[in-house]
């Protein structure tokens, strides 16, 4: 790595040659483009999955109109004047689409990552460069083929090539901003520019994190950059004044010297602060794009979420070398000196200027409308021309249009006896941006507060947990969150009761609820968990995981008395709550905890699991006896197809964020036939004669990744978005990930799916298929883990593995710290996560002590149970305690987890020290017995689940570790 200074000299000759190099005009990502001769207008249309291209007249107005549908959601555009090309990127489908503008048809559609969003052409290279979003990296696309794929910093979006050939890209979700020399194909990082967070006492003063960074702008002299975003101020309960802020950061482009002018922030009452007839500060929100006039005089930014548009006078801002103009300057530069209110259409984005004249694009109506732009002169206002200008989509009315317009707005006056905002604040796209997607591991990392005081990162005071009563809680969240439906009456809107709204407000809240649940959101509401190409499947699309035996026999019978397979009827813990999360907050609640426990029954529409289950069940006799029967059989937890079908991971914080996909897969002739032996004895055969063909199938490069681990075990509360369980990044933060050195290196799979626990870090040969290869290290399917006593009731070889693993992750040792005092230190030694991890609030670790002295007296006894199996309410235990909203603990209702009441668990890495004081009395020498103890689930617990099922065995204490001390005092 450079040192500082030779990094500084660096930057320095590489900004001097830059500063030489011939201009090229600079360019910025863009959701409406020009052709070169401004003659035609290119619309990106969104969710309407096309692009339309627009012909203008001589007088300017809108003539020829050609739409040309591409794909799902059409989010930038960039032309290639010379080859006659325009290059989309499609954020949904994960591809771009090259159009030949001549023809005004496809070229060629290239499948390309994760979420492609901002694009540029850049015409020295003859190249594209792409963003993908959530994939991390750029792309350069020659001839329409990737020629080169760059990791970056998390979340690119916003691209922007300047006259000198330096690449910006802004990240949406960590408030930075990178620049790339890409003058050579041998492209160079030249810095990356984190953008400055604030804080004050004062909530309702602009400040937070930069969030959402989207599109760029770039002043004509190419000396500065304009980045329209919001700021997140999440450190303190939502308050519609407080938690977002919308804010326009400046980057001073010195080559060489490119930096952020902190000082020049364009910030909600300071130098956005136009003042309205109600004699209060014109809020907005949502700022989107940025388009500066040819003089640079004036800045445009569009505001998606109050639907206005916002003009800075940068003319009177000046580069003055006089005090004057210097206090000016430290005074934020340039001021907003309009806000029109409001555009004609809803949720305006794109922009384009030509002279006088400005285009805005409305995403909702899909309808561009011209504005008359005044001039550059310091009192120049903007003027509405044409309402509408141009249709660049129809629109299809409906439920879910008009949800997609609530979850956009932050609009007060749209309606104001019922309005979605308080004073035009924020929209629901404020902090869920594009929806719901992977962005909100953001949301839920973001939070910053004392999680004693309170540990939700989302909504409080939800009533149902969202998902049990919908619009219920969304009115709730729109009120607490947003300031709408009433809770900001200032302007004459009506307080609306969520138990019984009325009519207009329960049909708002339901059109609200089909944009929610649609496929790329959340389809079944509590959990993340998707199907591809459906939103239900026959019983019979579910191929018997008791037919892949037939090859993988021993993954089979691993897998058949494991956790992973029994974990929804046949898990009694699990059925009581279950029913307890049914009963508490709705049965559509339920989903939350099926999306992980019993995906297949989900994806049936089951959300009640069968009565009986197969708690005891060997060898997986029940599915051996559905298959010879010919009947289908949802296999209750996650069987081989469903596990190998998941296509797609998403890392959205847990709650089943994956994707699982039936229908794009080879198929053989009979494999689907449950009534034809003959057909299912070809199909098999078929399978041998191609096998890789099937190995491709059913396989996925991030198989191995500990992410697809952290889709199910990590968990968040819908809603509140309290991290009830963060197993992966204890894992992520400990010495067991350590990727650069194989020795210390273990994953999830290294030490839960390893052949030999005693051999952890030790390859294992073996097979996964008959007659197939030996493998170099078998990855098994037992999926070892700390829920030894299910798994024993059925399998005692599980059940030794199990506890196997808990005797080799901690550690124990005590001595005298002081006069009288005994100290036992429990050290966590092989765990890759805290001691314990998963659900923490019941699992019990804890300390079984006896202390007899020289005299026989038993001077101490700590961690007994009682006859009941009860532990002794002064033991001392290792695990979490969640409390609710008032700090009462919550029980079995553990999703209503609000506050941490204490966490005495032992981190990867750590150790706990427990004091013991000894009597006064105490005499020597003294006889210390210590257990290190475990039980899977506490009494409590366990009496509540044996209600329901009696023959449910008790979980026993046991003894992971023992050790006895003499001490001479």
């Amino acid at each position: 790595m450079l040192q500082p200074r030779l990094l500084v000299l660096f930057s320095l000759l590489v900004g001097s040659f830059i500063a030489s190099v011939p201009l090229m005009a600079a360019q910025a990502s863009s959701s409406l483009q020009w052709s070169p001769d401004r003659k035609t207008l290119y619309s990106a249309n969104f969710w309407q999955g096309s692009v339309t291209r627009i012909d203008r007249g001589e007088t300017g107005t809108a003539q020829a109109r050609r739409e040309l549908t591409l794909g799902k959601d059409i989010r930038r555009l960039a032309l290639n004047p010379s080859a006659q090309t325009l290059l989309a990127t499609d954020y949904l489908a994960g591809s771009v689409v090259i159009v030949d503008l001549a023809n005004w048809s496809v070229l060629k559609t290239l499948e390309v990552g994760k979420r492609p969003f901002g694009a540029v052409y850049q015409a020295q290279h003859d190249r594209f460069w792409v963003a993908l979003t959530e994939d991390a990296q750029l792309i350069a696309i020659e001839q329409g083929e990737i020629v080169a794929r760059i990791d970056t910093a998390e979340t690119p979006r916003g691209l922007a090539l300047t006259e000198d050939g330096r690449l910006l890209v802004t990240h949406s979700m960590t408030g930075e901003l990178s620049i790339y020399d890409v003058r050579s194909k041998q492209v160079l990082l030249l810095r990356t520019i984190k953008l400055a967070e604030s804080d004050t006492d004062d909530e309702f003063e602009s400040q937070g994190r930069p969030r959402l960074l989207d599109d760029i702008a770039i002043s004509p002299d190419g000396e500065e950059a304009w980045l329209p975003h919001v700021l997140w101020n999440f450190d303190h309960e939502f308050q519609f004044q407080s938690t977002v802020f919308p804010a326009v950061s400046l980057i001073d482009l010195t080559p060489g010297d490119e930096h952020e002018l902190v000082e020049q922030r364009k910030q909600l009452f300071k130098t956005i602060n136009i003042i309205d007839t109600a004699s209060r500060t014109r809020i907005v929100s949502n700022p989107h794009d940025a388009e500066f006039s040819a003089s640079g005089a004036k800045v445009y930014i569009t505001l998606a979420g109050s639907d206005d548009l916002m003009v800075f006078d940068r003319s009177r801002s000046g580069k003055s070398k006089s005090k004057r103009h210097r206090r000016k300057k430290q005074q934020g530069g340039a001021k907003a000196s309009q806000i029109y209110r409001h555009t004609p259409g809803q949720n305006p984005r794109g922009l384009l200027l030509d002279g006088d004249r400005l285009w805005v694009q409305n995403a909702i109506d899909q309808t561009i409308s011209l504005f008359d732009r005044g001039g550059d002169k310091a009192f120049a206002r903007v003027k509405l021309a044409q309402a509408e200008w141009a249709n660049t989509s129809e629109v299809v009315a409906g439920a879910l249009q008009r949800g997609r317009a609530l979850f956009q707005s932050a609009r007060t006056d749209a309606n104001v006896e019922y309005p979605i905002a308080g004073d035009f604040w924020m929209s629901c796209n404020s902090c869920h941006l594009d929806g719901f997607n992977f962005h909100n591991k953001y949301l839920v990392e973001e939070h910053s507060q004392d999680k004693k005081q309170d540990a939700r990162s989302g909504h409080p005071g939800l009533k149902y947990m969202v998902s049990g009563s919908p619009i219920a809680d969304f009115i709730n969240i729109i009120q607490k969150t947003q300031g709408g439906l009433g809770e900001d009456d200032r302007d004459g809107a009506l307080r609306v009761d969520s138990a019984s709204p009325p009519e207009p407000v329960r049909k708002a809240m339901s059109d609200l609820y089909a944009f929610v649940t649609q496929p790329h959101n959340l389809p079944y509401m509590a959990t993340w968990l998707r199907l591809e190409g459906q939103q239900l499947t026959h019983p019979k699309e579910w191929r018997n995981s008791a037919s892949c035996a037939e090859c993988h026999q021993e993954m089979f019978e691993q897998w058949a008395d494991s956790n992973h397979r029994l974990m929804g009827e046949s898990n009694p813990y699990f059925k009581a709550v279950l029913e307890a999360a049914g009963e508490a907050e709705g049965e559509t609640f339920k989903t939350w905890c099926i999306g992980c426990h019993a995906p297949q029954n989900l994806l049936t529409g089951k959300l009640n699991l069968d009565a009986k289950g197969h708690m005891f069940e060997r060898q997986g006799a029940s599915l051996y006896q559905a298959l010879a029967e010919k009947q289908p059989d949802i296999d209750e937890g996650t069987g081989c197809l469903f596990c190998h079908r998941i296509t797609d991971i998403e890392d959205a914080g847990g709650n089943a964020s994956y994707t699982v996909n039936l229908k794009d897969r080879e198929r053989y002739v009979g494999e689907e036939n449950t009534d034809s032996d003959m057909l299912q004895w070809l199909s098999s055969r078929l399978i041998n004669a191609k096998p890789e063909v099937h190995k491709r199938s059913y396989s996925q490069s991030f198989y191995t990744d500990p992410q697809l681990c952290k889709t199910c075990h990590n968990e968040f509360a819908p809603g509140s978005g309290a991290l009830i369980v963060d197993t992966y990044n204890e894992w992520e933060q400990s010495s067991f990930n350590s990727p650069d050195d194989p020795t210390k290196n273990r994953t999830c799979i290294d030490c839960h799916m390893h052949a030999d626990i005693a051999r952890i870090g030790e390859a294992i040969p073996g097979r996964s298929t008959l007659r197939g290869p030996v493998k170099k290290n078998v990855v098994t399917h037992q999926f070892t883990g700390a829920n030894h006593h299910l798994v024993g009731l059925r399998n005692k070889e599980l059940e030794r593995m199990s506890l196997e693993l808990l005797r080799s992750a901690g550690q124990i040792e005590q001595h005298l710290s002081a006069p009288n005092q005994l100290k036992v230190r429990v050290t966590n030694k092989g765990a890759g996560h805290a001691l314990p991890t998963g659900v923490a609030d019941f699992r019990q670790f804890w300390l079984q002590v006896k202390v007899i002295d020289a005299v026989g007296r038993e001077i101490l006894s700590s961690g007994m149970l009682d006859k009941a199996g009860n532990l002794e309410p002064k033991a001392r235990v290792f695990m979490k305690e969640f409390g609710d909203e008032q700090g009462k603990p919550v029980g079995l209702l553990f999703w209503r987890y609000a506050k941490l009441l204490s966490d005495t668990r032992i981190p990867a890495d750590g150790y706990r020290d427990e004091i013991f004081q000894l009597p006064d009395d105490t005499q020597y020498p003294i006889t210390v017995s210590t257990k290190f103890m475990y039980r899977i689930y506490p009494q409590w617990v366990t009496d509540i689940v044996r209600k329901q099922t009696p023959d449910l065995p008790n979980p026993p204490a046991v003894t992971l570790q023992e050790i006895t001390d003499i001490f001479n005092g």
